[in-house]
């Protein structure tokens, strides 16, 4: 068995301990709560996870997700006892990271495929968490933990999601030449896809969004900062003034300065 701590370098979620251990036969803990989230996963062997009346049987390749402040209780197997590794974990997204993983209150079991490389990778996060060592290597591997855990049998149903992906990358990347192409290319979708799921969820075309984005973000510029015309039109995405000053017109009624010039009167 191991425990290590060391300062967090992520209040976004921080390591609180990470560690293995063969059980004995029976051998149980609880009940009792937690404060931070705490994540076992089962390397071998039988054992039986409770919350309250709820009883959860597992064996290898599975998992269960104790919650902060959540009375639980969990044993070995008494012939067949289960070797498990754990991390524990905490901070403002780790709410967050576990719903992405598939695994909260309502559904606190999950699978795994590959126990070699869980064991490999928790090992590898308690040794990375070990004091003066890299703290992001840490945070490196504690991400990795959560891929294993989110796996492609946990992930949303793709259709509901791919929507809010699309949406979420057009946000972080329309400063940039982003193309129609590029986005299907993100979300691993043909264009027509794109297309269709674009002209369903708000009634425009991903092109007409991009723009409409673009420009909603440019006519904030104006209103709301003292940059350059030219300082906006690039960091909205527009690489030519008169097509960044046509488009605009074309929504707002004025090209881009004179719009700024009569909020200023």
């Amino acid at each position: 068995m191991t425990d290590h701590y060391a300062k967090s370098c992520s209040s976004v979620v921080s390591i609180y301990q990470a560690g293995w251990e063969p059980c004995a036969p029976g051998h149980s803990f609880g009940p009792a709560v937690r404060d931070h989230y705490l994540i076992h996963c089962v390397l071998d062997g039988e054992g039986t996870f409770y919350i309250g009346r709820r009883r959860y049987p597992l064996k290898r390749g599975q998992g269960f997700l104790i919650l902060p402040g959540v009375v639980t209780f969990y044993q070995a197997d008494s012939i067949n006892p289960w070797q498990y590794a754990w991390v524990g974990f905490n901070g403002a997204d780790a709410g967050s990271i576990c719903s992405i993983c598939g695994i909260g209150m309502e559904n606190p079991v999950f699978s795994f495929t590959d126990t070699d490389k869980m064991m490999q990778t928790i090992r590898e996060l308690a040794e990375n968490y070990r004091v003066n060592h890299n703290g992001f290597l840490a945070l490196s591997s504690l991400y990795e933990f959560f891929s294993m855990i989110q796996g492609m049998e946990n992930l949303p149903a793709r259709g509901v999601q791919l929507i809010d992906l699309a949406l979420d990358y057009i946000n972080k990347n329309y400063s940039y030449g982003l193309t129609v192409s590029q986005i299907a290319n993100h979300l691993g979708i043909s264009r027509s896809h794109l297309f269709r799921i674009f002209k369903e969820a708000t009634g425009k075309s991903v092109r007409e969004y991009l723009l409409s984005y673009r420009l909603e973000q440019a006519e904030s510029m104006l209103t709301g900062t003292d940059m350059s015309i030219k300082e906006i039109m690039y960091s909205c995405g527009f690489q030519d003034m008169p097509n960044f000053s046509r488009q605009f017109r074309k929504v707002y009624g004025l090209p881009p300065g004179a719009y700024r010039c009569r909020l200023k009167r």
